[in-house]
């Protein structure tokens, strides 16, 4: 039984900086929906042997920058261990940069490996892609346009918050002048438009 123990908190320690990627990819910086413990696992595994790959030729280059060149005595501190942990976070971050940027998708889908994008829904990916005015349809049938300065990242889950919001009827607009904000459940709302952006001069 110790013996077991011993090997599953060295491989609890060996994931640690993955463990970290994984936790700034899935939770504070992006929209994804959060997976299964075994698939933060793996998800913390793969994380882990990137970091890997990046952190034994850097290892190495301290050692030779110490041995040969000159000697920083704040690298005797950290050990192929804490490198690792030291680069989990830039990597993590990367990783929440290209999801929430979709950047890396577009190569791929200039390249014809793809074409998916990497955003967690098309709703998600409409809203990212399309900063412009928006007429939400509500489910008792009015209309209310506005800027969306924030949304739901799921269509049945939380609010719209809109400003520069006017009911709309017919063809006759109301803007709400003494309104700041105005609060939306997405529960409410049974259609999205996505207005043009008027010519300039208009």
């Amino acid at each position: 039984m110790e013996y077991i123990t011993g090997d599953l908190i060295s491989l609890m320690n060996f994931l640690v900086p993955g463990f970290v990627a994984t936790f700034l990819f899935y939770y504070p910086l992006t929209s994804f929906p959060k997976k299964s413990a075994f698939e933060m696992i793996v998800m913390a595994l793969i994380c882990t042997t990137f970091i890997n790959i990046i952190t034994v030729p850097w290892y190495w280059l301290v050692g030779m920058a110490k041995a040969r060149w000159v000697s920083f005595a704040w690298l005797e501190l950290f050990g192929r261990e804490a490198w690792s942990f030291l680069f989990s976070v830039p990597i993590g971050l990367l990783l929440a940069y290209w999801q929430n940027n979709d950047s890396l998708y577009k190569l791929f889908r200039k390249f014809k490996i793809t074409q998916k994008s990497s955003y967690p829904s098309e709703w998600y990916g409409t809203f990212t892609e399309t900063v412009f005015y928006v007429v939400l349809h509500l489910n008792d049938g009015r209309r209310i346009m506005g800027w969306p300065r924030e949304w739901p990242t799921h269509p049945k889950n939380g609010h719209f918050v809109l400003e520069d919001a006017s009911w709309l009827k017919k063809s006759k607009e109301t803007p709400l002048d003494r309104v700041t904000k105005i609060l939306i459940d997405a529960a409410n709302v049974s259609m999205v438009e996505f207005l043009k952006p008027s010519p300039q001069g208009d």
